[in-house]
């Protein structure tokens, strides 16, 4: 198999904790040329931190959801400062979609969703929300 950056990636978004002595056997080169690899692909900032993907379920957080919101021009700092120390936010995302951002957030049940979208939509300069939970995760 050849030695490409997208495969190695590939591997490593796969599993981070696979050993460059595995990866090595995988693409039939050597530990060093993976060490070196990983070694440049962060260095030119490919790479910019290795993670874990958890079993939210497992940790008794039921449901999952994507909730859009926009925020007047105004507030926007304060805000998005705000909700980064929520609990429940995994992710935040500025997009350029139907909403001004895009939060995943993890929730025990749908009480705590809704006290949550309540929280969110009562804070100062909040236009918009539009939550959606996920059914099932495909990838």
């Amino acid at each position: 198999m050849a030695f490409t950056n997208d495969d190695l990636l590939t591997e490593l978004q796969n599993a981070s904790d696979i050993s460059y002595v595995e990866l090595g056997k995988k693409f039939n080169v050597t530990d060093v040329a993976v060490r070196k690899r990983i070694k440049k692909l962060k260095k030119e900032g490919i790479i910019k931190r290795y993670t874990i993907e958890i079993d939210h379920r497992k940790l008794g957080f039921e449901l999952t959801a994507f909730i859009g919101f926009d925020v007047a021009a105004e507030s926007f700092a304060s805000i998005i400062e705000e909700v980064k120390g929520w609990k429940q936010v995994q992710s935040i995302f500025q997009t350029s979609l139907d909403h001004d951002f895009l939060m995943e957030c993890w929730f025990r049940n749908n009480d705590e969703l809704t006290a949550f979208i309540s929280k969110l939509e009562n804070l100062h300069g909040v236009a918009r929300v539009c939550p959606a939970t996920v059914i099932q995760r495909i990838k």
